[in-house]
C-alpha cells in the first residue's frame, strides 16, 4: 500500500489540489470495490444436464451454507499486519500521517475457548500544526497487548486487554508511558438477540483513571449487527458471504479518539503533546477464517483539539482521513 504523501513546500499547490479530490476518489474505490462483491458469485449455466445442474446447486447450496468464520487460525502466529493514514483539514492548517505495523500470537489454554492471544505494535506518526509551528515526525509508539478470554458459563464470557506502551520521541523521559486496559464481563441474552457487556475500561487518550465500561451488542440478523460501546460505537452489515472462507462487510463508525505523546521540545524542556477529535466515519472490510483481511476506511474527523503541557489549547479545522490495513 502506498499513500502519496506530499510534504514539501514546492508542491503544497498540488497537494491542496490532490486532497480536494480525495473525497471523490474514495468513493469511487469504495464503488468499484463494492461492485466487484456483488459480482462475485458462480456463474449461472443455461446449457447442461439435470445431473450437473443439481450438483452444481448442491456445491452452491455446501459453498453459501451459514456457518461462521474462526477467529483463530491453529497455529501459534495468529496476525502479522501493516497499516496506514493520511489526514488533512479543510483550513490546510494541519496534517496528520501515520504508519503502524503488528505481529501477533494466540495460545490455547486447553482449547480455543480459553485464548491468551499476545501481540507486539510499533507505529511513527508525523503531525504539523501550523498555527502552533509544531511540526514533528519523530512521535512512537511501541506497545505490547494481553488478551485474555474464559467462558465463564454457557452465556457469559470474561474479557481481559491489557496493553501498556511507550508515546514519545525516544529522548523525553516523562509522560511517555501510556495505558489501555479494560476488564468486562459479558452476558448474551438470547431471547432478544442481545449481548450485555459490563466492567472498568482504562483510556489512553483521557486525563481520567478508571471509567466504568458498558456496552450493548444487537445481532437482529447474521447480516446485521449494532454495537453500541465507547470510544466507539458501529452499525455493520455484511455485503456478501463465501461459505466458510471470507466474508465482505460495511461499517458505519461514531466515537472520539486521540492520542499524546512526550517529547523534548528544541529549548531542552520536556512536554506533552495531545490530539483529541470525534469521527465519524464508513469503512468496507474483507474477513476471512481463521483472521485476517483487508479493510479501507475513510472518515470525517471534528471538534479537533491540539495541547500542549496545558499550556496551549488550540481548536484545529475539521477534515477528512483515508487509512488502510492489510492483515494476515
Amino acid at each position: 500500500m502506498h499513500i502519496p504523501f506530499i510534504n514539501t513546500a514546492s508542491k503544497k499547490g498540488t497537494e491542496i489540489v490532490l486532497f480536494q479530490n480525495w473525497s471523490k476518489i474514495a468513493l469511487f474505490v469504495f464503488a468499484l470495490i463494492f461492485a466487484s462483491c456483488a459480482k462475485a458469485q458462480t456463474p449461472f449455466m443455461p446449457t447442461g444436464s439435470l445431473a450437473q445442474s443439481a450438483s452444481t446447486n448442491l456445491n452452491l447450496s455446501v459453498l453459501n451454507r451459514e456457518e461462521p468464520l474462526n477467529r483463530f487460525k491453529k497455529q501459534a502466529l495468529q496476525r502479522v499486519a501493516i497499516s496506514s493514514g493520511y489526514f488533512s483539514d479543510n483550513d490546510n492548517s494541519s496534517r496528520h500521517r501515520w504508519f503502524s505495523t503488528e505481529i501477533g500470537t494466540g495460545i490455547p489454554l486447553g482449547s480455543f475457548e480459553n485464548i491468551l492471544a499476545t501481540s507486539i505494535s510499533y507505529r511513527n506518526d508525523v503531525l504539523s500544526v501550523a498555527t502552533s509551528d509544531f511540526k514533528r515526525s519523530d512521535l512512537h509508539e511501541l506497545s505490547a497487548s494481553l488478551f485474555f478470554r474464559k467462558p465463564l458459563t454457557d452465556k457469559s464470557n470474561l474479557l481481559i486487554n491489557i496493553r501498556p506502551g511507550y508515546l514519545g520521541d525516544f529522548d523525553a523521559s516523562s509522560n511517555t508511558f501510556g495505558m489501555f486496559g479494560m476488564a468486562l464481563i459479558t452476558k448474551k441474552l438470547e431471547a432478544h438477540d442481545l449481548t450485555l457487556s459490563y466492567g472498568i475500561v482504562h483510556l489512553n487518550q483521557v486525563t481520567a483513571g478508571l471509567l466504568p465500561g458498558l456496552g450493548l451488542r444487537w445481532e437482529p440478523k447474521a447480516e446485521m449487527t449494532v454495537d453500541l460501546r465507547v470510544p466507539e460505537s458501529k452499525i455493520s452489515w455484511r455485503l456478501g458471504k463465501n461459505g466458510r472462507f471470507s466474508e465482505h462487510w460495511l461499517h458505519a463508525s461514531l466515537g472520539f479518539a486521540g492520542n499524546r505523546w512526550g517529547i523534548r521540545k528544541p529549548d531542552g524542556n520536556e512536554a506533552e503533546i495531545r490530539l483529541k477529535y470525534w469521527s465519524a466515519g464508513l469503512a468496507l472490510e474483507k474477513k476471512v477464517d481463521g483472521g485476517g483481511g483487508w479493510w479501507i476506511d475513510l472518515s470525517h474527523q471534528f471538534a479537533r483539539r491540539f495541547l500542549e503541557s496545558g499550556e496551549t489549547d488550540l481548536k484545529l479545522s475539521n477534515g477528512f482521513q483515508i487509512s488502510a490495513e492489510f492483515a494476515y
